[in-house]
């Protein structure tokens, strides 16, 4: 049976003929993974993806049917890992109770590390993660009152994360966003923080 081995290892070659396994087809599409966490202002040290699924959560928050593993037999080659922030505009008198503030706290200090299977791969510094969507920062002010309205992403080139990074059918993955100098004080409230992995999914084609 053509391809059986890719599917039935190890065997001895000589029982390929043999087996009742037979390989799925596949197709491979452009597509995402993300998910959700939402940052308490003064108090999250550390956060956590992947680990939520649609069973539990709106799709708004994850795309995974299960927490932190693909089902048999998709695969998912991770080619660009993204954080986006859920901010809306706010209107403050000063930039310290602003987004943009917020944005640059959120991201000096943080470091995102990446988990397959039993094998991390980082810290690597949050900053580079850009959104790719979105406008980086937009202000407004009037004189009177001083109001100031404003809207933040974090911005810059997208990282395209070469070698790729495969995630396979049933390996367990997670990522943890940290804040190892502590939690910072924001003063825009308390943001939803989702990262995402862009790449490529394959699917049965069933």
């Amino acid at each position: 049976m053509q391809g059986a081995d890719q599917i039935n290892n190890p065997i001895p070659p000589e029982w390929e003929n043999y087996v009742t396994q037979s390989p799925v087809a596949l197709e491979v599409i452009q597509d995402t993974l993300y998910d959700t966490k939402t940052y308490t202002s003064a108090v999250t040290t550390s956060l956590t993806f992947f680990v939520q699924s649609i069973a539990t959560v709106n799709k708004d928050i994850t795309n995974l049917t299960q927490p932190g593993i693909l089902p048999n037999p998709e695969s998912f080659l991770v080619q660009c890992p993204r954080i986006f922030v859920k901010w809306v505009p706010t209107s403050a008198a000063t930039l310290a109770a602003n987004v943009i503030n917020d944005i640059a706290l959120l991201f000096n200090t943080s470091v995102l590390t990446l988990k397959f299977g039993n094998k991390t791969y980082g810290p690597f510094p949050a900053w580079m993660m850009s959104a790719g969507g979105g406008p980086d920062v937009r202000v407004s002010a009037n004189a009177t009152p001083p109001i100031i309205t404003s809207y933040a992403q974090l911005g810059g080139p997208l990282w395209a994360m070469f070698p790729h990074m495969m995630i396979a059918p049933l390996q367990s993955f997670q990522a943890l966003l940290e804040w190892p100098s502590g939690a910072v004080t924001l003063g825009a409230g308390n943001p939803a923080i989702s990262l995402v992995y862009e790449g490529q999914r394959a699917r049965a084609v069933n």
